[in-house]
This record gives structure tokens, sequence and C-alpha cells, in this order.
């Protein structure tokens, strides 16, 4: 089956985050119920998300598509930059940081910023960047919203917000 999986190391790695989505999600059955609303949330999510990279590296597979390998000079599995790997690191690490002493939504926005320069590798026009900005701020605000409002997941209080 793995020779004609798109992905085999990936498509190994969508199948543990299954299985520790499912195992995460009976065991957060054993608790309360508002306890468990967010544990089986992003459990299942995890798992169905697993499920959707397994489903889409066999379909890739059969149809005879392969990782790009580094020999053929157009990155693909082995390529990237290892600078870029770095930044993205201190992003996150600026973030986690930033969390308690800005607030969420602010140091997120920050992180945002930061992880999408790093990202990016060509030219884009200013209608696109308006775009990653406008849709960057939909997504935080919204999972700003489903954590704190929904989830009732105390959100970390900085200067801000």
């Amino acid at each position: 089956m793995f020779k004609r999986v798109h992905d085999p190391l990936g498509t190994s790695v969508a199948a543990g985050f299954v299985l520790l989505g499912l195992v995460l999600a009976w065991t957060s059955q054993s608790m309360t119920a508002m306890g468990s609303v967010f544990p089986i949330t992003i459990s299942s999510a995890m798992a169905i998300v697993g499920l959707i990279l397994i489903v889409r590296n066999i379909i890739l597979g059969i149809r005879g598509m392969t990782p790009v390998s580094r020999s053929t000079g157009e990155g693909g599995v082995e390529g990237g930059s290892n600078m870029r790997r770095l930044l993205f690191v201190a992003a996150m690490i600026a973030w986690i940081a930033l969390l308690p002493v800005l607030g969420f939504l602010v140091a997120s926005a920050l992180a945002y910023f930061a992880i999408m320069i790093v990202a990016i590798h060509e030219r884009m026009s200013v209608k696109e960047i308006a775009l990653l900005i406008v849709l960057g701020f939909a997504i935080l605000v919204g999972f700003y919203a489903l954590m704190s409002e929904i989830l009732l997941i105390p959100m970390p209080r900085g200067l801000f917000f």
C-alpha cells in the first residue's frame, strides 16, 4: 500500500494523529460536560484533518504523483531554506514570550505578520497582501471569539486585551 502513497512519511504521521485524536477524544469523555468541549473538539478536528491528509495522499499516489526530490532543484519534500526554518522557530518563540505581555490577540497578530514575511517566497501584489492581512485578522478574531466566548477558555490578558 505505501508504494502507492504520495508521501509515506506524511501519511504515517497523519495516521498517528488520527489515532492520537481518537484516543484523546475517548479519554475526554470522562471529564465534565463543559470541561470536555475543547479537548473533544480539538482532538476530533485533529483526527478528521489527519484522515483528509491520508485520503489526499492515497489519491495522489494512485494518480502517480510523487513528491519532487531535491536533485531536480525544484524544492519538494527535501527542499527549503534553513534560514526560513530558524526564523519561523524564532517567531514562534517570540509569540509564546509575548502572549502574557501583550495578550493573545495582539501577540498572535504580530506572530502572524512575522510568519507571513518569513513564508513569502515571491513578490506579491498590493491586492494579495491586503487579502492576506484581512483574512489573517478575520481568522485571528474568529479563533479568539471561538476560544474565549464559545469554548470559554481563559485567554492570556496582557497590556491590551
